[in-house]
Formats: structure tokens, C-alpha cells, sequence
């Protein structure tokens, strides 16, 4: 049922991607962000809709299309939170794709004022960095301080 409702709101918003895509419209985003103008996106979210507890992570193109998603226990996600060091702060998390991929999904800033956040996706294969997909500008929605903690306390 889940996704005949999101399939009807990516046929109207096609084109135009913004929040709420793929995770459920609930408020659980904990990331998200376009990509490569706009022609994709991606969304981390707290999984409360699935049984016990879960991450979701989802990667789609601006018609709605569905390229990735995984659904996860948090207790084997990897987090790296900011590590308190620098100015430069930074977190991600990293999904277990199958087959020896993995996506981590990482934002960053400046501690300063008007600091700009970034953003985007690793695709790793075996551990070594096979792609880096930055989030188009202005587009970086970050909450991955409380899924790193609901992370750490999965675990």
C-alpha cells in the first residue's frame, strides 16, 4: 500500500524532486538531497513504518523512478560521527548494498556563519571508492547526528 501512495505522489511532483519521495510522509528524512541538477536524488530515513528498527536509504531519478533502496537494521550500519576536531565538521553513514557495494551518505560543513552544507554518496565496491556523487548546491538537508545516535544505540 506503501508504494501505490508514493507512486501517485511522484506521478504528480515528476520532474521536480523534493523531500518526502522516497522515505514515507512522516518526517523520518534524515537526509536529503538532489543530484546532478536535479535528474536524482537521494533519502535517508528512520524506518519507523518497517518492523523493529530500521534505516531506509533510497536513490531515485526526478520521475520517481526507484534505482536503489535498501532497507536495514541500524545495529550493522556504520556511522562515523564528527569526531569534534577541526573546522570542518562531517558525518555519514554507510549501507550495505550486496554483492561487495556499499553507499555511504555523508554531509559536511564549516563552522562559521552562512557556511554552506555539502553532501553526496560514495559507491564503493569491496571497499574501494568506485563513485563520488555530490549533491547539487543548496540542496543538502542533513539530520545524520540523530540517525548516528539511534545508530549507536541500535548497536
Amino acid at each position: 500500500m506503501k508504494h501505490f501512495y508514493l507512486s501517485i505522489a511522484m506521478m504528480f511532483g515528476a520532474g521536480t524532486l523534493q523531500a518526502g519521495q522516497f522515505c514515507e510522509l512522516d518526517g523520518t528524512e534524515m537526509f536529503t538531497c538532489t543530484l546532478k541538477g536535479g535528474t536524482q536524488g537521494v533519502e535517508v530515513c528512520n524506518a519507523v513504518w518497517a518492523d523493529g528498527t530500521k534505516a531506509a536509504y533510497g536513490f531515485f531519478k526526478s520521475n520517481g523512478t526507484v534505482e536503489k533502496e535498501i532497507l536495514q537494521d541500524m545495529a550493522p550500519i556504520t556511522a562515523t560521527p564528527w569526531n569534534g576536531m577541526g573546522n570542518f565538521m562531517s558525518e555519514s553513514v554507510t549501507f550495505e548494498g550486496g554483492g561487495g557495494y556499499a553507499y555511504e551518505v555523508w554531509w559536511g560543513s564549516e563552522q562559521s556563519a552562512g557556511a554552506t552544507e555539502m553532501g553526496g554518496i560514495n559507491v564503493l565496491k569491496n571497499g574501494a571508492l568506485i563513485a563520488d556523487i555530490r549533491c547539487d548546491a543548496g540542496t543538502v538537508n542533513s539530520d545524520l547526528t540523530s540517525l548516528i545516535e539511534l545508530i549507536e544505540a541500535a548497536q
